[in-house]
């Protein structure tokens, strides 16, 4: 029975080693896997970094767009405002003069008929 134990320890520790050579062939790909991670990381975060700085630039650039567009839609709207109010302007002044000389000129109007009617009746009278 002793040599039936020795047997499966040396087993065991066969296993032990073969298990331990298999974990160190292990981390010595996965140490390789991920220098090649870290260099592949490397690269695409300096590829990155312009891009991201180029990226903040046009955002700026937008931005300012976005306030000029802004205060030309402004102005827009103001320049609007104020012709809306001249055109109300006149059209007031339009009915305050057609108000004050519209009544005397039909008045005028009136009387000069009258006066001709009168004088077709006189000549008209004059004549017969």
């Amino acid at each position: 029975m002793e040599g039936f134990a020795t047997v499966v320890q040396v087993l065991s520790d066969l296993a032990v080693i073969a298990l331990c050579v298999f974990l160190v062939v292990f981390l010595v790909r996965l140490k390789t896997a991920l220098g090649v991670l870290e260099r592949e990381i490397r690269e695409l975060s300096a590829r990155t970094l312009p891009v991201l700085d180029n990226l903040e630039v046009i955002t700026d650039k937008i931005r300012n767009v976005a306030e000029n567009i802004n205060d030309q839609v402004e102005l827009v709207r103001d320049s609007i405002n104020t012709v809306r109010e001249i055109a109300n302007n006149v059209v007031d002044f339009e009915r305050r003069i057609q108000a004050r000389i519209e009544e005397p000129l039909l008045e005028s109007i009136g009387t000069i008929a009258a006066v001709v009617k009168g004088l077709r009746a006189f000549f008209v009278r004059l004549k017969a």
